[in-house]
């Protein structure tokens, strides 16, 4: 089969710690947007999360949820993710204002659960994989509403955060995560 593909080039891979609290999808896009990371890979993340959420597909599909579920897990949960990185794109002014369906959480914003919160901003395609206490695991994408553990191993946050994330800075290619009149799709263009 012939595939469409382009080929970019690592630049630099950039380490940077979470502090304790901060809502995860949004330290990750701002990591980004202060490095100007267009496109890149997640390379790894780990920490533990105080609570998780996460789109994950649905038990029971249908058109009113684009066969997924929302799902909010309670922490302590200790926590590992990789994914892709790249640029939210709305070409059509008049579809910028996301659908409802797209806003399903207090902590949801623009297009949040789309990975990207605008037109040109950063955009994480995160699959996270948690457990919690009870040893149960779960995977789905990183949803907004994702805080940071706020203890360390003696309870307390008195010392800085030992969440790290490694993201890797690509060159040549850039990757479009796509809202238009055809839907939401992934687009690959020449740097």
């Amino acid at each position: 089969m012939k595939r469409h593909m382009l080929s970019g080039k690592f630049e630099e891979v950039i380490y940077a710690r979470i502090e304790a609290g901060e809502d995860l999808l949004p330290a990750l896009w701002d990591i980004c947007k202060q490095n100007n990371v267009k496109t890149g890979i997640l390379l790894n993340a780990t920490g533990n999360l105080n609570k998780l959420r996460l789109m994950r597909i649905s038990n029971e599909p249908t058109k009113y949820n684009f066969g997924v579920d929302f799902v909010e897990l309670a922490g302590p949960l200790q926590m590992t993710m990789t994914g892709i990185i790249g640029m939210g794109w709305l070409p059509d002014e008049s579809l910028r204002t996301p659908p409802p369906e797209f806003l399903r959480h207090y902590a949801d914003t623009g297009f949040s659960c789309g990975g990207f919160e605008g037109h040109e901003d950063p955009y994480f395609k995160v699959n996270i994989t948690a457990m919690g206490v009870s040893g149960a695991a779960v995977c789905g994408h990183l949803l907004m509403g994702s805080p940071t553990g706020l203890v360390n191993w003696d309870g307390k946050a008195d010392v800085p955060s030992h969440f790290t994330v490694a993201i890797a800075k690509v060159s040549g290619v850039i990757l479009r995560a796509t809202w238009d009149k055809n839907g939401y799709y992934h687009e690959l263009i020449p740097a």
